[in-house]
């Protein structure tokens, strides 16, 4: 008898046996099942994520127009309140009046004549900074400076008497007579009174720095005839201003200017205060009685000198 070599039944002689077929059947059985099964997941699950999928796509569209639409809406504001305040500006600005300012006025001038401020720099310094301006001059006199402004300060003052003198001010109709004894002098011949006055004044600018050459070994210092020349010419420079000052006065209408020839030499002391402390480093006290016994002695010798260059005029003349 056979048997079969896989499941061991007996077969008949030229029988067959068809385990192995059954087998193979099952097992393709299995796999065909096994394969549905994984496909019907399969697709449940892709099913399930397009819906899911389909469910958000119809949902982001409307959030999206609705934060769209919100986005919209504040710009549309914004810009409304933009405008608003732009108008609100423009209304503004045209109700408001421009008002006058001297440092505007300045920066305008600064920026229409460039060439004009930096030549008048130096000389609106003492304006804006006179102290700093007269403690940080150079150590180095400059000869030119010297001459040039007190040049300048004797032709201005010179002019301005003369010019006073015509509109018959009592004050300096005074000062003349007590200089020179008689005031026909400026108006008979003003060429020649222009000169001597102009001498006058360079020579009393002479002896005040003489005066405060001398002085200053009183405080035990040592100040140079051109230090001194120097201190004088920063007088000079507001003396200046007061000629100029005085001018103006006289053409609106004033006679007198007796106020601001007052106060031109009140600041002239004032720089020459300053000055004398800062340049011989002494103390206030001590520039004080300087300037004291140096504007006594100037009276002296200017009344001397003035009567001598009076009397060699008379003799010349």
């Amino acid at each position: 008898m056979k048997t079969c070599f896989y499941c061991g039944r007996e077969l008949a002689p030229g029988q067959r046996c068809t385990c192995r077929g059954k087998a193979g059947s099952a097992s393709g059985g299995g796999r065909e099942t096994s394969t549905a099964a994984n496909t019907s997941s399969s697709y449940s699950a892709s099913s399930s994520s397009a819906e899911t999928f389909s469910s958000g796509a119809s949902a982001d569209p409307d959030t999206r127009k609705s934060d769209k639409e919100a986005a919209k809406a504040e710009k549309k504001a914004e810009k409304a309140a933009k405008k608003t305040q732009k108008k609100e500006k423009q209304v503004w600005n045209q109700d408001k009046k421009p008002r006058f300012t001297f440092a505007t006025f300045i920066t305008q001038v600064r920026s229409t004549f460039p060439s004009m401020s930096k030549l008048l720099r130096p000389v609106m310094s003492y304006i804006w900074h006179p102290v700093s301006t007269i403690e940080n001059r150079p150590a180095v006199v400059p000869i030119n400076k010297v001459i040039i402004v007190n040049t300048l300060f004797a032709t201005l003052t010179s002019l301005m008497v003369l010019f006073t003198t015509f509109t018959d001010s009592p004050f300096l109709g005074m000062l003349i007579s007590l200089i020179f004894g008689k005031t026909d002098l400026f108006t008979a011949q003003p060429v020649t009174a222009f000169f001597v006055l102009s001498a006058m004044l360079w020579l009393s600018v002479l002896i005040l720095s003489l005066c405060f050459t001398l002085t200053s070994r009183l405080v035990n210092r040592r100040m140079t005839f051109l230090r001194a020349l120097d201190t004088v010419t920063i007088s000079s420079i507001y003396m200046c201003f007061a000629d100029v000052l005085i001018f103006l006065s006289v053409l609106f209408g004033t006679r007198g200017a007796f106020t601001l020839i007052f106060v031109s030499l009140v600041i002239m002391g004032i720089c020459h205060f300053v000055s004398i402390r800062h340049d011989l480093a002494i103390k206030d006290d001590s520039a004080f009685n300087m300037l004291a016994i140096s504007y006594l002695m100037f009276y002296v010798l200017a009344q001397l000198g003035i009567n001598i260059l009076i009397r060699i005029f008379v003799l010349l003349n």
